[in-house]
């Protein structure tokens, strides 16, 4: 496993993209930093960390050939997988969800952030980026981030990050080639759909015009499409920059 190790960074998924373009990567080589100055997460959002405290990397994998259409798979099972360790160091944990598109979520708190980036040849996909922001043992939050918490806050414990990096990255290795993706399809999906905050449950959200709507969120489509039923009982399929779940 080739971890390259930073210690302040402007965006670890910048600067191991930048690596990609110069020279030829080992399939998950992980770019970690202890401080991003520019690390961004779903819709250009900015990821806020203290320093030393959380982990912030992006992993570098190789899925040559893979179809575009089944891009989204790729944010299904990265969500996943990484929700899946946080549960087991949490010790078994059932209120730890993935909140669409690709944020993990404690009760109502986010304790992780997920961005993929994919890098494209002739109609295929190439490689993906996989960036990371998760807290780990940051006690306190700036005073406008409300809904933010921390596996040691959850826990009671200060964990080891290097440890918590190795059981993601592993996590992600058994699974993240293309064949495991293409042969399993119905199973990441519905991981992905049985580990969905809020689903069937009654939420507020707001659209693109900034007006407050009821909705429950009934399935995300193959291509990512977040699936809710109104009040007037029709199902409406909304994009990332469509919808925000209030």
């Amino acid at each position: 496993m080739n971890i390259i190790k930073l210690n302040a960074i402007d965006s670890t998924s910048q600067f191991l993209k930048d690596l990609a373009k110069k020279s030829e990567l080992e399939n998950f080589t992980v770019v970690v930093a202890d401080e991003q100055l520019a690390g961004k997460g779903q819709m250009n959002t900015v990821w806020h960390s203290e320093k030393g405290k959380n982990l912030l990397f992006t992993v570098y994998v190789e899925l040559k050939g893979l179809p575009v259409n089944l891009i989204p798979y790729i944010s299904f099972l990265s969500a996943v997988k990484i929700k899946e360790v946080i549960v087991n160091v949490l010790g078994g944990t059932s209120k730890i969800k993935v909140k669409w598109p690709n944020d993990i979520m404690s009760y109502n708190d986010k304790i992780s952030g997920i961005l993929v980036e994919n890098q494209l040849r002739q109609q295929q996909v190439d490689a993906c980026f996989i960036g990371v922001g998760l807290n780990v043992n940051q006690l306190q939050f700036p005073s406008h981030l409300t809904k933010a918490n921390s596996l040691a806050n959850i826990k009671g414990v200060v964990f080891d990050k290097e440890i918590l990096l190795e059981k993601i990255i592993l996590a992600l290795k058994k699974v993240m080639y293309v064949d495991y993706i293409i042969n399993n399809l119905e199973k990441i999906k519905q991981d992905y759909l049985n580990s969905l905050y809020k689903i069937n449950t009654p939420t507020m959200f707001m659209d693109g015009d900034e007006k407050p709507f009821m909705g429950k969120i009934v399935d995300v489509t193959d291509e990512g499409l977040l699936q809710l039923e109104k009040e007037d009982e029709q199902i409406y399929s909304y994009a990332v920059k469509e919808i925000k779940l209030l």
